[in-house]
This record gives C-alpha cells, sequence and structure tokens, in this order.
C-alpha cells in the first residue's frame, strides 16, 4: 500500500470513528399551551425555548391536540398552522393545514400530526433556538376550536458527523494535491517567490 493509499484509508477511518459517537438521538418537548382559536383574523401563539440537546435536525413531528374536529379540514379553508424556528425576521419556518387523524373518549379531543416532508425545512438546522407555534381559523362557521397542548419531537445528531465529513473532506483534497505533480510544482514556486519577496523586504 503506498503512502497515497495509506492517508485515504486513514481519513476514513478518522471520519468514521466520528461518526460512530455521532448517533441521532428523539428529543420530546411537551407544551401544555390552550386556547381558542379564533376565525376573526388573530391568530393563537406560543413559543418556547430549547436548550441543550443535539445541534443538526435530522426530523421532526409536530403533534397537535384540539378540543374538536371542527375546521381541520386539511386545505386553506379551515385552520392553518405555522411553526417558526427562531426569532429573526428570515427565520425558517413550515406552513400546514391540519387534519384529524385520531379521537378519544367522551372529551372528542383529536391529535393532529405533520411530520416528513413537512419537516424537512428545518434539517440539519440548529434546534437549539426559540421554536413558535401560530394558528389561525380561515373558516366563517362562527363556531371556534380551540388548542388543548401540543408536542415538538426534535430528532437530532451532535456536530462530530459534520466535523468528521470536514476532516475526510480536507485529507482527501490535501492527498489530491500532493498528489498533482503540477499543483506542487506551482505551490513550490509561489513559496519560493514569497521567501524572495521577504528577503527583500
Amino acid at each position: 500500500m503506498n503512502k497515497h493509499t495509506k492517508l485515504v484509508v486513514l481519513s476514513s477511518l478518522l471520519a468514521a470513528l466520528f461518526s460512530l459517537s455521532a448517533h441521532a438521538a428523539l428529543y420530546p418537548f411537551d407544551y401544555s399551551d390552550s386556547g381558542p382559536i379564533p376565525q376573526t383574523g388573530l391568530a393563537f401563539s406560543a413559543e418556547h425555548g430549547i436548550t441543550g440537546i443535539a445541534s443538526s435536525i435530522s426530523s421532526i413531528e409536530l403533534v397537535l391536540t384540539f378540543y374538536n374536529n371542527l375546521s381541520l379540514s386539511g386545505n386553506s379553508s379551515g385552520i392553518q398552522g405555522l411553526l417558526t424556528l427562531g426569532t429573526a425576521s428570515d427565520s425558517p419556518y413550515v406552513s400546514f393545514y391540519p387534519t384529524a387523524t385520531s379521537s378519544s373518549g367522551t372529551e372528542r379531543i383529536y391529535d393532529v400530526t405533520f411530520s416528513g416532508s413537512p419537516g424537512t425545512g428545518f434539517n440539519g438546522l440548529n434546534p437549539n433556538s426559540i421554536w413558535s407555534l401560530a394558528l389561525w381559523d380561515n373558516s366563517t362557521s362562527g363556531i371556534e376550536n380551540g388548542l388543548v397542548g401540543w408536542t415538538l419531537d426534535v430528532t437530532a445528531v451532535p456536530e462530530p458527523v459534520n466535523v468528521a465529513l470536514g476532516i475526510f473532506a480536507g485529507v482527501f483534497l490535501v492527498v489530491i494535491l500532493i498528489r498533482s505533480r503540477r499543483v506542487r510544482h506551482r505551490v513550490h514556486r509561489w513559496f519560493v517567490g514569497i521567501n524572495h519577496w521577504l528577503d527583500a523586504v
């Protein structure tokens, strides 16, 4: 095995070792925010800060619990929601139209969930920030629904995965440069030129 091959193998092993310590973990957050969702153009809103968890989102799941199934039409004629990560004007967000997926007991509480593609807008971002939920009702029935509570499940991985990829890319680039005689020659000429300039100064 020549020197260049050894460098590639070594960088791959190094990246693999970093990746082994960076498993995805699920972080569930249950919130008891509750209240009516008005049909008058106003919005129900709540926000909570998340800290101290892994720094790169791989997926999210949002579960909303409503008092009943009114206005849960799954389109713009009913309840609409916005989940935002951060407080800046250009913070990433996902917009959704909830539909009832299950109900339980005589209280007629409905769980509404979205996951998968609506949540991919946050993938790769750092979840340790302020999460904001806003809900409003576009219908004109005059009968209000309301939120009982909500859950945000964040699956995230720690930063070493990105570090390992960076190390691998860096070592791989160095290997390519070392193997290129033309690049080596040009770098050598630059180095000699800089030395001559420093001597002249």
